[in-house]
């Protein structure tokens, strides 16, 4: 009993899987030494997973061997109730050897994640504090995790498809589209120029571009800008221009030969814009409305 009380004092978990038999007696106390250690597991508050072998199980087995090792013959009464008591407790009836393993690491996992029981771990964590640089390298460590997890759980860090949130704004922000926007302009006289360029001195970006063609499209001048047709043709030619950067970051596709689109990705994003309070550097939505109503 001295080296069964230590062996569980120096365990996380116990586990008991329970037969059909009732095992060896321990002489002093008349119980058998499987009992003895069950009981004291549960003294300790220590968690415990329980699994008992059902009768159809065992059945099973003793067709297939010797009834005598698998049913108590000597200890029937005292099995019995060592059985009962077990079952008052959580505990998992098994009719198969392949349950076993999956009820187990079921467990496990559910206590590991339960901050009730502090586990201690095959190498013992109290034992750590006698080396302080592996000390100090477990707390960088931690405080890694710990930031890692605080950034994936920011709405910036939500995968769309092969980027993040913030990979999109940076990448879009880094694209300067000025000229894709004066281009579209030079049919028009200086003083038509002018008036759309009173986003100066800031140079648009592409994201700029993607936050206002979505607002465009949200307002429904006209509902189907994405399309070819006489009242958006230059709005139009300014997506084809950025559109390998668009297109490249999964934010709008080609439908057809003629037809481009917003992408699920490419709502998402302007979605979480929407609800990031994103303020563009500048604000190109006038230009593309005055834009197709000049081309109209």
């Amino acid at each position: 009993m001295e080296t069964i009380r230590k062996w569980i004092d120096e365990s996380d978990v116990y586990m008991l899987i329970l037969g059909g038999r009732y095992g060896s007696i321990e002489e002093e106390s008349g119980l058998s030494y499987t009992e003895l250690e069950y009981r004291y597991a549960l003294s300790k508050n220590m968690p415990v997973i329980s699994i008992v072998l059902d009768d159809s199980f065992l059945f099973t087995k003793a067709a297939s061997s010797s009834k005598n090792k698998i049913f108590e013959k000597d200890n029937i009464d005292k099995y019995e109730t060592f059985k009962s008591f077990v079952m008052s407790k959580i505990v998992k009836p098994i009719n198969n050897i392949e349950s076993i393993k999956t009820f187990i690491h079921s467990n496990i996992n559910d206590i590991q994640n339960n901050e009730e029981y502090n586990l201690v771990g095959w190498v013992k964590g109290n034992t750590l504090n006698n080396d302080p640089e592996l000390t100090y390298r477990i707390k960088i460590l931690e405080n890694l995790n710990r930031n890692l997890r605080s950034q994936i759980a920011s709405p910036n860090n939500k995968i769309l498809g092969n980027f993040t949130v913030s990979e999109l704004v940076s990448i879009l922000s880094s694209v300067d589209i000025c000229n894709i926007l004066i281009g579209p302009m030079i049919d028009y006289d200086m003083d038509q120029i002018l008036e759309f360029l009173k986003w100066e001195p800031y140079r648009p970006n592409a994201l700029d571009l993607f936050y206002a063609l979505c607002s465009f499209l949200s307002l429904g001048i006209p509902n189907n800008f994405f399309n070819i047709n006489k009242h958006n043709v230059v709005v139009l030619t300014i997506t084809l221009e950025s559109a390998s950067v668009l297109i490249n970051c999964g934010l709008i596709k080609f439908v057809d030969i003629e037809t481009l689109e917003l992408t699920d990705n490419g709502k998402k994003l302007y979605a979480q814009l929407l609800s990031d309070n994103y303020s563009p550097s500048v604000n190109l939505l006038p230009s593309l409305i005055k834009l197709a109503e000049l081309h109209k």
